[in-house]
């Protein structure tokens, strides 16, 4: 009975053994979920999404004025399209947040906008403006002026221009 079992453990060690070494040959494992050996596709690999768009730099801002005051230099910005202007220190912005100032250089006068506009000090042009009409303007001719007497202090009741300002009332706050 000793021999047929030791006949029975050895059949099975050999059939293990073959089977074995049939997985090991073809590397599969019997742990594994099926398919998970088949080669995997290429990874798609997309392209990067493009760059936010810039944010438009209005063409009409002009630098109209420079000082410093207390170590702090403030800036005249100017824009031609909406007639409205407004003084500005570094870090502040104008136009609704769409330009807003980045840096300035003292020895060249240059102001520097986010969004990579710069600014030079905006020169007067000293040259004389057409008439709208194309004709010379006529002056009008000086007549001598005749001396009148002051009639308003002739009216009775004339009084000279005072304002007076009555007390001011607490009332008491409404529920």
């Amino acid at each position: 009975m000793l021999i047929q079992k030791i006949n029975l453990v050895c059949i099975f060690v050999i059939l293990f053994g073959s089977l074995n070494l049939c997985l090991y040959s073809q590397k599969i494992n019997p742990f594994e979920r099926p398919g998970s050996r088949q080669k995997k596709p290429a990874p798609i690999i997309r392209a990067a999404p493009p760059p936010p768009a810039p944010k438009s730099i209005n063409p009409n801002i002009e630098l109209r004025g420079i000082f410093k005051f207390r170590d702090e230099w403030h800036f005249s910005l100017f824009d031609r399209a909406r007639n409205q202007g407004a003084w500005l220190k570094m870090g502040e912005s104008f136009d609704d947040g769409k330009v807003e100032i980045e840096g300035f250089n003292p020895e060249t006068e240059e102001l520097k906008l986010k969004g990579g506009l710069s600014l030079t000090l905006k020169n007067a042009s000293k040259s004389v403006l057409p008439v709208p009409s194309g004709q010379p303007v006529k002056k009008p001719s000086q007549s001598p002026k005749v001396a009148t007497p002051n009639r308003a202090s002739n009216f009775p009741g004339n009084r000279p221009r005072a304002i007076t300002i009555p007390p001011r009332v607490n009332l008491p706050k409404r529920k």
